[in-house]
């Protein structure tokens, strides 16, 4: 939900410097920065790592860490890879 809010806000950003520039084509050093401006909040936000759904790797131990994804009400572990740190969310059935 939030990864959607951030992409809207920066193509709302986008637009808006194209209209500041076809409206006022004297301020286009303004829309040029706003629009570059938008074009990164939209780039950053498609290329995040965090956004990426990362799976545990043979090797990767469990860390201990349990807990009950509040938005499935699944219970998840946490696992870890120990040569980079990169932690995975992994669901399990448990009862």
């Amino acid at each position: 939900m939030l990864r959607a809010a951030v992409l809207t806000i920066g193509a709302l950003i986008i637009a808006g410097a194209i209209a500041l520039a076809l409206i006022v084509p004297i301020a286009w050093p303004v829309s040029a920065e706003l629009g570059l401006f938008g074009v990164l909040v939209v780039a950053g936000t498609l290329f995040e790592r965090r956004y990426r759904a990362r799976k545990a790797g043979a090797g990767w131990p469990a860390t201990g860490e349990r807990f009950v994804d509040p938005t499935s009400g699944k219970l998840i572990e946490v696992r870890a890879d120990p040569a980079t740190g990169a932690r995975a969310y992994v669901e399990i059935n448990a009862p």
